[in-house]
């Protein structure tokens, strides 16, 4: 970030730049999907995803909450000049190294011990990508706080992906049906991490390999920071796939894996806050550390409604199209449409309205894993209740549930111990909005006719609201980084 630059305006150019990405990253999903469902079949995309899911839920604890506690730590070397900005890097890469290869050991040994046969031979394989996905997450942050978007948007939504779904074909035409969804995950993360490890060198020179040395001080800072928040990440992890675990213990992989598809169309909706993440992140950082949450109200409430402002219409185009799509995918698939509808109001609810989060993990580790654990047990406790009665339907109202208490609690938390406004003001023209369009969008039988219907009503509502209300789709509120990036 330039000396003086617009905070917001940085923000909107990453954004930008990660949005175009997403949609990249969307169509290499599209084609996996494609591939895995008429190649594989639900029961092998099952039990790829139930496997996948849990080797995501240990990066959790591998990354060693560095995506997020990488930023603080670069900004104190670069005042205090006492180290190698590189050598911060190395010291995280290290520990993350370490604690994910040991990860990968206890996954392999317990999938052999306990896990079905086809799990566990799926996760047998995608073990070592425990630290590859890690090590991935903490190369991103990395060339992020070097206001370096391409690097993410090129690894995740165009290597990783692509690279996934021409790996997972070139496998079932060698004939390794049951090892090619792996093969993908493997190809895909591979090329991924590879590209950002080289332009992480490249922005921090050489990452100084030659005068490094580790120092206790630098790998204590790290584990220091680790310990709360990973710990809170394990537990959003757990938190956002626990309606999957559940799906698949009650109901077995191939429902697994039509609810599996309906979670990946569902994903652009929370690509969007996905987009922002690259800069909002630091720069929330950044205001929380100047003004304290108080003095961030402003900038949270205008991120979350723009956020959801972007959100609403990919929520709108699901009730619109989203059984033909799931038809298109593999016959039998258009059954998971409203669990599809539901997960993506979930996602609305968890990414728009999550924001607040970040005070959580900047000031109060401890109050975010107490509501992290009190939305997982009403999640879990939801999902034994519904998933038997209305099987991926269930699963997904049961994610909605703990997404809808989780907010309910942020909002009260941020105000009575923070002192900060529900922004009331900055989410109810956008909600009420995608609510008259949806009830359009479902009443109009033809999909692309009830697609172009919602969406139009829905930019005219939005755009008289912003006129009536005086409010406007910015990013304000925003502390100036007032650091020079070399």
């Amino acid at each position: 970030m330039n000396l003086g630059e617009d905070p917001g305006r940085t923000i909107m150019r990453g954004a930008v730049a990660n949005a175009a990405g997403f949609l990249l990253r969307f169509g290499g999903r599209l084609i996996f999907l494609f591939v895995a469902a008429r190649l594989y079949g639900a029961h092998l995309y099952g039990a790829f995803v139930i496997a996948a899911a849990l080797v995501e839920l240990a990066v959790a604890i591998g990354g060693l909450a560095t995506k997020k506690t990488l930023y603080p730590l670069l900004d104190r070397a670069a005042e205090t000049q006492d180290r190698p900005l590189g050598h911060i890097v190395v010291d995280a890469a290290l520990l993350v190294t370490a604690v994910s290869l040991a990860l990968a050991l206890l996954i392999a040994g317990a999938a052999l011990l306990f896990a079905p046969s086809d799990v566990a031979a799926a996760l047998v394989l995608l073990a070592p990508m425990v630290a590859g996905q890690a090590l991935l997450d903490l190369f991103i942050a990395a060339a992020r706080w070097r206001n370096k978007v391409r690097y993410e948007v090129i690894s995740r939504s165009l290597l990783e992906p692509w690279f996934l779904a021409l790996g997972a074909t070139a496998a079932f035409q060698l004939g390794l049906a049951e090892y090619g969804l792996a093969a993908g995950y493997w190809c895909g993360t591979i090329a991924a991490l590879a590209y950002a490890v080289w332009g992480t060198v490249l922005h921090y020179p050489g990452l100084a390999l030659a005068s490094y040395r580790p120092i206790r001080a630098g790998l204590g800072a790290i584990a220091r920071g680790a310990a709360a928040n990973s710990t809170n990440d394990f537990l959003n992890a757990l938190y956002t796939r626990a309606d999957l675990y559940l799906v698949g213990l009650l109901l077995g992989a191939e429902p697994a894996g039509n609810y599996g598809v309906a979670r990946q169309v569902a994903t652009p909706v929370r690509q969007v806050w996905q987009s922002f993440d690259s800069l909002l992140v630091p720069a929330v950082s950044k205001t929380i550390g100047r003004d304290g949450a108080a003095g961030a109200a402003d900038a949270l409430a205008s991120a979350s409604r723009l956020i959801l402002v972007v959100q609403l219409p990919l929520l709108i185009a699901m009730l619109a199209i989203g059984r033909p799509l799931l038809a298109w995918l593999g016959p039998g698939f258009e059954a998971g449409y409203w669990a599809l509808v539901i997960l993506g109001a979930a996602e609305v609810l968890q990414s728009a309205l999550g924001i607040g989060d970040l005070v959580f993990v900047y000031l109060k580790p401890r109050i975010g894993l107490a509501l992290t654990l009190a939305s997982i047990a009403a999640g879990i406790v939801a999902a034994l209740l519904l998933i038997p009665s209305f099987d991926i339907t269930g699963a997904a109202f049961a994610l909605l549930t703990a997404y809808a208490l989780r907010s309910a609690l942020r909002f009260a938390v941020l105000h009575w111990r923070f002192g900060m406004p529900v922004p009331h003001a900055h989410l109810a023209g956008p909600l009420a909005a995608a609510g008259v369009a949806a009830a359009a969008a479902l009443a109009i039988p033809a999909p692309a006719l009830a697609l172009a219907a919602g969406l139009a009503l829905y930019t005219a509502l939005v755009a008289a609201w912003l006129k009536v209300s005086g409010q406007r789709l910015a990013l304000t509120g925003f502390t100036n980084g007032a650091r020079l990036n070399p």
